[in-house]
């Protein structure tokens, strides 16, 4: 390692977008300081592609095909240690990969927006002094999370850094910064010319309507019905990459004046920028590009789990609405675009729980500790 220019592993996984969305962020921000050996890694996919395949199916499924199932495996896990027998069957997975990529790379420190404890465990286990690194991407705590090796954990708020000390972590070893999002949500958006971009009416509220980057928020048609009972609105739907979805929208209202369906959307922030409501799954990436956008979102149905525990820890915040029918969801919606100050409300929420320049945060602090490293100073 140069002092001023490390090398660094990113440690993620292709379960849903965010944890990828999360490391290209922090990879953004690492460029701009002119470090370039920073690599991006799906350890499970490459690994096991298989098994990975299988189970990222079945978790992209679990919307759909069995949400109670995911949701009660999620809750017996949740408070699982990391030394108990199922945890460390778990932690096996990806070992040898993991140390051919620790002797191809030579990392001096590993960042991981995924749990994959078998990282820090394996480091412990080699005596290296790599530097390992968790950027939690929920609201909510998860034990698959937590090991005693990691030398720093990164958390959206304070409430979720407290979880973390009450599991045995020392405060020290927790930084609330938010979560790292991409520098486009940080950069002013001319509404005129996004309306522009997407045939939009700019005189009129926009509500849009997300299924996630792999399109898996059900009852999607159903809500846009009910949602066109406000004459008022336009309505925005992002598909993500599910043709079949969009295919099916397409034909549900198609040549719709007030509706725009599009898939997969890159600039998100742009349309984030210009509506005046969202409607989404409960990942933590998007609520935190919601909250960075100052954008009222009502969570529809969230799904057992991760998803239910962010919507609902965002609502008893008062940052977030969760809505369980469709016409609660129509009367939500019609209270936040015709009541200012209940959107106001809500935007004064999201202002105190977000952590601005999450991204750059994390890595001016990984690179301090870096440094220290270097220089032979500990604590």
């Amino acid at each position: 390692m140069t002092e001023a220019n490390p090398n660094i592993l990113i440690l993620y996984a292709s379960y849903g977008d965010g944890h990828l969305q999360v490391a290209k962020a922090l990879q953004q921000r690492f460029a701009r300081l002119g470090i370039d050996q920073v690599k991006l890694v799906d350890l499970l996919a490459e690994a096991h592609p298989f098994v990975n395949a299988v189970t990222r199916y079945v978790y992209l499924k679990s919307s759909t095909l069995g949400p109670d199932l995911y949701g009660w495996s999620f809750y017996l896990t949740q408070h699982l240690k990391h030394d108990t027998a199922f945890t460390k069957m778990l932690n096996r997975f990806g070992t040898r990969k993991f140390k051919q990529m620790l002797q191809a790379e030579r990392p001096d420190a590993i960042i991981y927006t995924f749990p994959l404890p078998v990282v820090s465990g394996l480091i412990s286990r080699n005596g290296t002094d790599i530097r390992t690194y968790t950027v939690l991407t929920d609201f909510v705590l998860h034990q698959r999370w937590i090991h005693p090796d990691i030398d720093k954990y990164y958390v959206a708020t304070e409430h979720l850094k407290q979880q973390i000390a009450d599991s045995g972590v020392p405060e020290h070893r927790i930084e609330v910064s938010g979560i790292p999002l991409r520098s486009a949500f940080s950069e002013p958006i001319r509404r005129q010319d996004v309306c522009r971009k997407y045939g939009i009416e700019p005189s009129k509220p926009v509500v849009c309507l997300m299924a996630g980057a792999y399109g898996v928020l059900k009852h999607i048609s159903q809500m846009g019905h009910a949602l066109l009972h406000l004459d008022e609105i336009e309505l925005v739907f992002v598909c993500g990459r599910n043709k079949p979805l969009k295919e099916q929208i397409e034909a549900s209202f198609a040549g719709h004046p007030r509706v725009r369906i599009l898939g997969y959307v890159e600039h998100i922030h742009e349309l984030m920028a210009i509506s005046s409501c969202l409607i989404t799954k409960a990942g933590g990436i998007t609520l935190s590009e919601a909250l960075a956008m100052r954008l009222p979102v009502i969570v529809f149905r969230p799904l057992p789990g991760q998803e239910k525990e962010n919507a609902r820890f965002l609502a008893q915040q008062g940052a977030v609405e969760i809505a369980q029918r469709p016409e609660e969801l129509t009367s939500l919606v019609k209270r936040i675009i015709s009541l200012p100050e209940q959107a106001e409300r809500m935007k004064a929420v999201m202002e105190e729980l977000y952590s601005g320049n999450a991204a750059e945060s994390v890595v001016s602090d990984m690179l301090e500790g870096l440094s220290r490293i270097k220089t032979g100073i500990f604590g």
